[in-house]
């Protein structure tokens, strides 16, 4: 009996520190997504509603480098970019966008990136 009892408090724990998707989150990604996100026992949704706040920066195109193969992006303004604003999605890989009016780019980390940033946060 108190073996049976301790297995459901367990679960109902797990269920209670299990971490949802941010609301952010769903301007890039569809309902499918974040629930299989954060079903996926990889941390994947965690590392994600870090990126809300952590993902993205800008960086002014240094003086004779070739830009003009990264796609552009027209930003409303460079405070607390968020790369939901866009439709962004994190990838595998940092992404780069040329800010329209500007000399700068917008940086997107990636999620291997995120994952360190995270780890060497603890």
């Amino acid at each position: 009996m108190k073996k049976g009892l301790l297995i459901i408090l367990l679960a109902l724990t797990q269920q209670l520190v299990a971490q949802k998707a941010s609301p952010a989150l769903s301007k890039s990604y569809s309902k499918t997504e974040l629930q299989a996100f954060e079903q996926d026992g990889q941390g994947t949704i965690n590392v994600l509603n870090y990126a809300v706040d952590h993902a993205c920066y800008t960086v002014v195109v240094p003086e004779g480098k070739e830009v003009s193969q990264f796609p552009a992006i027209s930003m409303k303004s460079k405070k607390d970019i968020r790369f939901t604003d866009y439709q962004l999605q994190i990838k595998d890989r940092t992404q780069y966008f040329r800010i329209e009016g500007s000399n700068e780019l917008l940086v997107v980390k990636s999620i291997n990136i995120l994952k360190l940033e995270m780890q060497n946060k603890k």
